[in-house]
């Protein structure tokens, strides 16, 4: 599953941003946890990176969200995004110094996890698109317990910038074909691969704070986005790979903005239609784009930036919904989904339409 929120088409839609810098903060997390972050580095010295300019070893860096018992009085937030990264969107854009610092997230940089025993979800980007976008729903994740790590694509990722200096600045085609897809999509199957193995392994994870020589204890997984995962969630993105004609034996959700669905996906219909053994539910948000996925959607009215532009290009790229909205549904809904397929908790938001979330439906 692909999916394109695409930092260009927002600045790109909305010019205003050039004009209005303001402090604000992300969608603060609705669960019982405080939520730490730390930056987890890893290379797959057997791979070699198709997508590098001069040979070299896959590289891959991610943000692990995870529950702690810290505050700010010992650790510090991050920045939104890294200031190499925020200057690249800065400047490519067109915006003014200092407008992503201005953006503050709600988790700890440093904190140590709660617990080594950590329920994973492994939540991959869209194509194109950069690991930092989605902290509100991997800070919400966090806040109600689980371990989260957002994986930046290397050389699909807009741009990312390693600990040691070295930057890998995306090179994903502007017209991409469905074969250049498949080529990113293989390697990113491979980088969850990995990553999994290496947040199991106890030398590498032992520098991750509070977890000691032990390491990490990955008791189950899922994931969400760019997935072939046993348990995982679609946000709005096609399809890609033998999922498409085979089907997954364990539980799945589509969640695409309102009109994308498996009528008009061949990719989703494929899916459905697949002799598909697990649990599957395809839903439908009404008012929402495809941008609505991501931080820009709660970013667009926490900015103030709705008063401040024409209403049908705000509604171009981040839907009718109302972005505190989307973020608000997605987060219940996703959080829902895991806790049924990991934890293994009873509910009924997936029986059918819920009176307190009318705005999604089931197809």
């Amino acid at each position: 599953m692909i999916l394109k929120p695409l930092f260009n088409l927002l600045y790109l839609s909305l010019p205003f941003l050039h004009h209005h810098v303001a402090a604000v903060s992300l969608p603060a997390p609705s669960g019982p946890n405080n939520v730490g972050t730390y930056n987890f580095f890893i290379t797959d010295n057997a791979r070699n990176d198709v997508f590098a300019p001069t040979p070299e070893s896959r590289r891959i860096l991610m943000t692990l969200y995870y529950p702690t018992n810290s505050t700010y009085a010992s650790f510090p937030h991050p920045d939104y995004m890294s200031p190499m990264v925020a200057a690249y969107y800065e400047s490519t854009e067109g915006l003014p110094n200092g407008t992503v610092k201005s953006i503050t997230t709600n988790s700890y940089y440093g904190a140590p996890v709660k617990s080594r025993n950590v329920k994973l979800i492994l939540f991959s980007t869209g194509l194109g698109a950069s690991r930092y976008v989605y902290a509100t729903l991997a800070e919400d994740l966090a806040s109600h317990g689980y371990m989260v790590a957002a994986l930046d694509a290397t050389y699909d990722s807009p741009i990312v910038e390693f600990p040691d200096g070295k930057v890998a600045v995306g090179n994903v085609p502007e017209h991409v074909t469905v074969d250049a897809v498949i080529k990113y999509y293989n390697e990113r199957v491979k980088d969850a691969v990995f990553t999994l193995k290496s947040l199991s392994t106890a030398s590498l994870t032992s520098v991750i704070p509070g977890v000691g020589e032990k390491g990490l204890k990955v008791e189950k997984v899922g994931m969400v986005g760019n997935s072939q995962d046993p348990r995982g969630v679609d946000l709005d993105g096609s399809l890609v790979g033998s999922v498409t004609q085979n089907g997954l034996k364990k539980p799945f959700i589509l969640f695409g903005r309102e009109g994308h669905n498996r009528t008009n996906d061949e990719t989703w219909k494929g899916f459905w239609d697949s002799p598909s053994k697990g649990w599957k539910r395809e839903l439908s948000l009404k008012g929402a784009e495809h941008v609505t996925f991501t931080d820009f959607a709660p970013l667009v009215e926490v900015l103030g930036l709705k008063n401040l532009f024409p209403k049908e290009d705000i509604e171009g790229v981040v839907g009718t919904i109302g972005g505190l909205r989307a973020m608000t549904i997605q987060r219940v809904y996703l959080k829902a989904f895991f806790d049924k397929v990991i934890e293994h908790c009873k509910g009924n938001l997936f029986n059918g339409t819920d009176p307190n979330y009318p705005e999604v439906s089931f197809i």
